[in-house]
């Protein structure tokens, strides 16, 4: 398990409760776990409280690698143009007969692949693993929203010649395995193995007594 994500310190995300902090962890083997579900003890969701955070940074054993940590400085406001009240059918079967247009209002580009709240940008296969994630129908019964969604790879701000001299000075284990990869062409630098060519979903049930997320990938 490895941590990918710490939110809602400077503002409160969709569908989660004011006054908490989420941290999101993730496997990273699918030797060791099912890395693309959720609920399997590996990929997990924690909020936790304003006042229960420290004020520094947990200090990591000695020889521990430290991966690249990325900051996300401001959100655009986007629109996808789909109305609101098709978001139920999001989450199951109705997305697969919508229009391409409106199942996949993204058209899969890039820059709107990580977004916070809105309608889900599935890929490709739809809701599939969505709907049938470790062998069961997340959706049945269920009130489902998107609280953000993470591509594998970031646009950054920063020169890019000075990120790819900070991720080699950040190696992971030998011959740098699980780095982050730099993509000087586009500007861009993986942050996740989300299979390869995937996203990553934070998911919450609002009809749930206890709603909590959930985190999932899908290819």
């Amino acid at each position: 398990m490895s941590f990918l994500l710490q939110a809602g310190e400077s503002a409160q995300l969709p569908h989660t409760p004011a006054g908490q902090v989420m941290f999101v962890f993730k496997c990273e083997r699918g030797s060791v776990c099912a890395f693309w579900e959720p609920g399997t003890g590996r990929n997990c969701v924690a909020l936790l409280d304003f006042e229960d955070l420290s004020d520094a940074a947990a200090t990591a054993p000695e020889g521990t690698p430290v991966l690249l940590e990325l900051w996300a400085r401001r959100w655009r406001e986007h629109d996808d143009g789909v109305d609101a009240s098709l978001e139920p059918a999001f989450f199951d079967a109705r997305h697969d007969a919508m229009p391409e247009g409106i199942a996949y209002p993204h058209d899969f580009d890039f820059a709107l692949q990580t977004k916070v709240g809105g309608l889900p940008y599935w890929t490709a296969n739809g809701t599939v693993a969505f709907r049938y994630s470790g062998g069961t129908v997340l959706t049945e019964g269920g009130d489902w929203h998107l609280v953000l969604q993470l591509d594998t790879a970031l646009k950054v701000v920063d020169p890019i010649g000075a990120v790819q001299a900070y991720a080699d000075s950040h190696p992971v284990g030998p011959a740098r395995e699980g780095a982050a990869e730099v993509y000087p062409e586009d500007g861009s630098v993986e942050i996740a193995n989300f299979c390869l060519d995937g996203i990553g979903y934070v998911l919450v049930d609002g009809s749930a007594q206890s709603p909590e997320p959930v985190f999932l990938i899908n290819r």
